[in-house]
């Protein structure tokens, strides 16, 4: 898919969305693919000495987000297959081979366009009974393929349609960013992260985050198991 996609540049790329570290372009591809871009990559190149020496010398320092998103969304592929579950990220298909970044799946209607992140699916009142099953079989897949997502809140996540259907992905904040990665090797510093993770999450779109059962609760505790 990546040799198919046209090389864009951010001063000629079209945005769709820009918010939280991230911006959104879309790519003359497969229109299941768009790309995402750190912000620090749209602002001005960096002062000083230390930087521009890292960058010269190690240039994939600059990207070191994008690689280290590109290579966890792999790993977590490869356990999604081996025990049945469904990934809950966003699909990665390779780094662009300009100024841009990460291109990866799109998420959100069958029809086009992005997704809503979780905090605007709520405030539109559609989390229903379907969607909170949803949410919760995500949130399951998360732990049970050992997902790390130090950055994980209601913005992170995303709802994408898939024959049909709704289901929420995490687009964005995954990865171990560490180069000691202890959370990548340690389930419980791991969960102890993801933990603080979905809590931060529940608490931006008013629900309760069940640290015994890893699920999402109402605010009356009212949910499916």
């Amino acid at each position: 898919m990546t040799q198919s996609a046209e090389l864009l540049h951010m001063e000629t790329g079209t945005l769709l969305k820009q918010e939280q570290g991230r911006a959104v372009f879309a790519v003359k591809a497969p229109d299941d693919l768009v790309v995402k871009v750190p912000m620090k990559a749209l602002r001005a190149e960096d002062t000083g000495r230390v930087r521009p020496f890292l960058y010269k010398h190690f240039p994939t320092t600059r990207h070191r987000m994008l690689l280290r998103q590109l290579t966890h969304d792999i790993e977590v592929r490869i356990r999604s297959h081996d025990a049945g579950i469904a990934s809950p990220i966003a699909f990665t298909s390779g780094v662009m081979r300009t100024d841009m970044g990460l291109l990866m799946q799109r998420v959100g209607p069958e029809s086009g366009g992005l997704g809503m992140t979780l905090d605007e699916f709520v405030a539109r009142d559609l989390l229903d009974t379907a969607a909170l099953k949803a949410l919760n079989d995500f949130s399951r897949a998360v732990f049970a393929l050992g997902v790390v997502a130090p950055g994980l809140n209601s913005r992170c996540i995303v709802w994408g349609q898939q024959e049909g259907k709704w289901q929420p992905l995490i687009v964005d904040g995954f990865g171990d960013p560490n180069v000691i990665k202890l959370r990548s090797w340690v389930p419980y510093l791991r969960h102890r992260a993801l933990h603080r993770g979905m809590e931060r999450t529940a608490r931006d779109v008013g629900l309760h985050w069940s640290r015994r059962k890893k699920m999402f609760l109402r605010s009356d505790y009212d949910a499916l198991n």
